[in-house]
């Protein structure tokens, strides 16, 4: 290597030529990557990195939570691609307003780019981190998570929409070709040298996590321990997208709330992380026959992103100003556990709640079933219930959490309205007809008959199963009287 060179250039880099950090956040990937797009359109050469930020952890106290195994999982493949491409991933963990800047200044870089967020505390982060650069390197948010970002879709007068329907047709009005299209990543030759890089870094101070020694001690430098991650495979997004596109899509619009059929695409945890691009979603969605249904969610997932750029506080407040602070939710510690553990003696509900403990996720039906009995029946706050799911969630992702919490509650934009309370047993027989998804989370069911599962007590072969923990009509006229005294 040229000694005169700085050390964080390769040998084909001459000296005139400057560094960009690639810092990666929700797009955890190397195709149709918009940040590494931007980057390499500019001279120089580039650093993929990561941050494990710590002021993000801290909220996620569980050490085999299962989210922190599958990134650990990508970090090991990122860096692995990287290097049969010249590169190699620079991994470090701290609180990320502050190792950034620092790490720009050991480095020497000239740029950051990264894709831009909408979530209050990330956008403070961003700030505070493009300011510290000031004078010392630029900082470049891009395009990348969602189709249409939050300012690209608002009434004539610039405001935003609070109803999905009107936001919707404007969102379809407005996005293009050019949304859509693959963002290219040419990286031959134009890597940084990322062992010189590290060395630099660690030399500022800075904690670089070790990539050589596997998954157990990556978990183990940030505080986690290996969980079972069978059910999602680190490297299956690509695969799972192609897979629905082929042999799912068309019948997306009918079998998506069948609670047992593999109707959905389960893609979700790899779209929020950014394994696979929201675009390629769409453009594999776009012409196909029956994919209307599929499309108009990627629509809700930018709506709800929306609201949350527009209204920070919504992740924490009830959005509709009339219920804010004044709803009369119950307070029960005991009730909130049967809830969490799956034991409210209605089998669908109790199915569903197993479901996300076991594996992870949960169908999108069952979500709506269960923030129901909780805010409905349970009269608990909704957001007790926001964070147990952001506690278990493999797709958490707070503005469509809290949105959908806040739909089920009422007490959102575009909500479900007070009087429209979900039966549970109503539910399960409509969307699990045979029973077949309650007996799969609900073993104490196995040998209830199919049309008798979501009604089983009193049944000796239901004997280990819990009856109901409130009855339904009574639990629905409670509800409608706490609203209706707001209302």
């Amino acid at each position: 290597m040229n000694k005169k060179l700085p050390l964080f250039f390769s040998k084909a880099m001459s000296s005139d030529k400057c560094l960009s950090l690639v810092w990666l956040r929700r797009d955890l990937r190397l195709h149709d990557h918009a940040a590494l797009h931007f980057a390499l359109k500019e001279s120089g050469v580039i650093q993929p990195v990561f941050i494990f930020d710590r002021e993000i952890l801290a909220r996620f106290t569980n050490p085999k939570d299962r989210r922190l195994s599958f990134l650990a999982q990508v970090m090991l493949d990122l860096d692995s691609a990287l290097r049969t491409r010249g590169g190699g991933l620079l991994l470090l963990y701290g609180p990320a307003s502050e190792v950034m800047p620092k790490l720009v200044q050991a480095l020497g870089a000239k740029r950051v780019v990264a894709a831009a967020d909408i979530e209050g505390p990330t956008r403070t982060r961003d700030q505070t981190v493009a300011k510290a650069l000031e004078g010392i390197a630029s900082f470049h948010g891009v395009k990348d998570c969602w189709l249409m970002h939050a300012p690209e879709v608002t009434k004539s007068d610039g405001s935003p929409y609070h109803v999905f329907t009107p936001y919707s047709k404007v969102w379809r009005s407005r996005i293009t070709p050019e949304d859509l299209a693959e963002r290219k990543v040419e990286d031959k030759e134009r890597y940084a040298n990322v062992e010189h890089l590290r060395t630099s870094a660690v030399a500022a101070g800075l904690r670089v996590l070790d990539l050589n020694k596997g998954l157990a001690a990556l978990l183990e430098q940030i505080g986690y321990a290996p969980a079972d991650l069978r059910e999602w495979p680190a490297d299956a997004g690509h695969e799972r997208l192609e897979r629905f596109a082929e042999q799912r899509l068309s019948a997306y619009a009918n079998d998506r709330n069948l609670m047992a059929e593999d109707g959905t695409s389960c893609l979700s945890p790899y779209l929020r992380h950014g394994l696979v691009s929201v675009r390629e979603c769409a453009r594999r969605a776009w012409d196909h026959p029956g994919a209307e249904a599929w499309i108009n969610e990627l629509i809700w997932r930018d709506f709800y992103a929306m609201i949350l750029y527009h209204y920070p506080q919504s992740a924490h407040t009830e959005f509709n100003p009339k219920y804010r602070d004044v709803l009369n939710w119950r307070q029960s510690d005991e009730d909130f556990a049967r809830w969490c553990q799956g034991h409210t003696g209605y089998p669908v509900v109790d199915a569903a709640m197993r479901q996300l403990r076991e594996t992870g996720w949960m169908h999108n039906r069952a979500r709506m079933i269960v923030a129901s009995f909780l805010t409905k029946h349970l009269r608990l706050d909704w957001r007790l219930g926001e964070e147990f799911f952001a506690q278990h969630l493999m797709d958490y992702d707070l503005a469509s959490n809290a949105g959908g919490w806040q739909w089920a509650s009422s007490t959102g934009t575009d909500a479900q309205p007070y009087f429209r309370i979900f039966n549970p047993i109503a539910q399960g027989e409509r969307f699990d007809p045979n029973g077949e998804y309650v007996r799969r989370y609900v073993p104490e069911l196995i040998n209830i008959p199919a049309g008798k599962v979501h009604q089983p007590w009193g049944y000796n072969a239901a004997r280990d199963y819990p009856k109901p923990m409130v009855e339904h009509t009574q639990a629905r006229a409670a509800a409608l009287h706490m609203f209706k005294q707001i209302a």
